[in-house]
C-alpha cells in the first residue's frame, strides 16, 4: 500500500470523484438551466451569456440539439435584454439553420421586443428586418417597424426608408 499525505489524498479523490462525475454523464442540465435563468431573473444578462455558453460546452448538452437549443435561446434572450442587438443578430443568423422550426417569427419579435425594452431600438430594428426578411408573408413585422420608428431617431428613420420599410 502506498502511503499518500493528507493534503494529496484530498486532492487526488476530488481528482477521481470529478471523473466519475464526467463518467456519469456530465453536468446536470437542469440545474445549469436554473443557473442562467436566476442571472436573467437578477438582470446579472452578461453573466447569463457566460453560464450559458459554459453549458454550451459540455458534451452532454452540445450532443443534445433539444438541450443545446434551450441554452442557445437563454441567451438569446440575456443578449436582447442586455441590449446587445448586433450580438442578437448574429446570433439568429448562425442559429437559422440548425434551428430553423424553434426560430419563429414571435421569436423575432419577443427579441425585439426585448432590445427595444433595454432601450436599443436600432438593434430592435434591426432583428425585425431580420425577421421581415426570414418571414416576408407576414405582415406583423412592416407593422413593428413603422410602429417603432413614429417616434425614432432620425438617422434610424432614414436608413429603414432607404431599405424600404418606410415611406
Amino acid at each position: 500500500m502506498i502511503a499518500i499525505p493528507g493534503a494529496a489524498r484530498s486532492a487526488l479523490v476530488a481528482l477521481l470523484l470529478g471523473g466519475l462525475v464526467g463518467c456519469a454523464g456530465g453536468p446536470d442540465a437542469a440545474a445549469l438551466q436554473k443557473d442562467v435563468e436566476s442571472a436573467l431573473q437578477a438582470k446579472d444578462f452578461a453573466g447569463a451569456v457566460t453560464k450559458a455558453d459554459a453549458a454550451l460546452q459540455a458534451e452532454t448538452i452540445a450532443k443534445d440539439p433539444a438541450k443545446s437549443w434551450r441554452f442557445e435561446s437563454l441567451k438569446l434572450e440575456a443578449l436582447a435584454d442586455g441590449g446587445k442587438g448586433p450580438e442578437v443578430v448574429a446570433g439568429l443568423t448562425r442559429l437559422a439553420t440548425t434551428y430553423d422550426k424553434q426560430l419563429t417569427a414571435a421569436t423575432y419579435r419577443k427579441l425585439a421586443d426585448k432590445l427595444r425594452a433595454s432601450g436599443n431600438s436600432v438593434g430592435a430594428n434591426d432583428v425585425l428586418v431580420l425577421g421581415d426578411k426570414r418571414f416576408p408573408t407576414d405582415p406583423s413585422f412592416k407593422e413593428a417597424i413603422k410602429a417603432l420608428n413614429t417616434e425614432g431617431d432620425p438617422a434610424e428613420v432614414e436608413r429603414l426608408k432607404a431599405l424600404g420599410y418606410l415611406n
